[in-house]
């Protein structure tokens, strides 16, 4: 299957993971440091989980899912370890238009998530489309090799002297020269 490369802005935006084991663990943090308006949805939490949703971080619906948690949302993740929860979970995300990635079963949603190498701001993807996460995890490991945290720090000077250069030089010719 082909899918189409995007980087998504969630500031602010409601999220919904259905789960709350470890992998709903991982796939929600991803979504908490993307600055999603998050709500969780499990019988049961991880500490983790549990501890943001104690500070008021995230939303936490002790209950099992129904389709009403999806009101509002932008974006879904079925991360439950009961495949007819994750299919009820994507089925309804399809039927209301919502985003969804089903962690057990990838071709159920209507997006995956990429195997990522952060380095502040620089964000690098790597997908197999789903054929091969292992290997898409051995390129993220040498890849990871390559580009150090220094790359982070350089993209910082980076984008500064990029908006210097948008307010002080006019011309985009001259901005590219420079």
């Amino acid at each position: 299957m082909k899918y189409y490369p995007a980087f998504l802005d969630l500031r602010d935006r409601p999220c919904l993971v259905v789960g709350g084991g470890p992998v709903a663990e991982r796939k929600a943090l991803v979504l908490f440091d993307a600055g999603a308006d998050l709500s969780v949805v499990s019988p049961t939490l991880t500490p983790h989980l549990r501890e943001l949703a104690d500070k008021g971080k995230i939303t936490y619906h002790a209950k099992n899912f129904s389709e009403h948690y999806l009101t509002g949302a932008f974006l879904a993740v079925a991360a439950t370890d009961d495949d007819a929860v994750n299919d009820a979970v994507a089925h309804a995300c399809r039927k209301n238009g919502v985003l969804v990635n089903v962690a057990t079963a990838p071709d159920e949603g209507t997006f995956i998530v990429p195997s990522v190498i952060e380095r502040g701001d620089l964000l690098i993807a790597i997908s197999t489309c789903g054929d091969s996460p292992a290997l898409a995890r051995r390129i993220r490991e040498e890849l990871e090799q390559t580009y150090g945290t220094e790359y982070g720090v350089f993209l910082e000077k980076m984008a500064l002297l990029r908006r210097r250069l948008l307010k002080e030089v006019p011309s985009e010719e001259d901005r590219r020269k420079i």
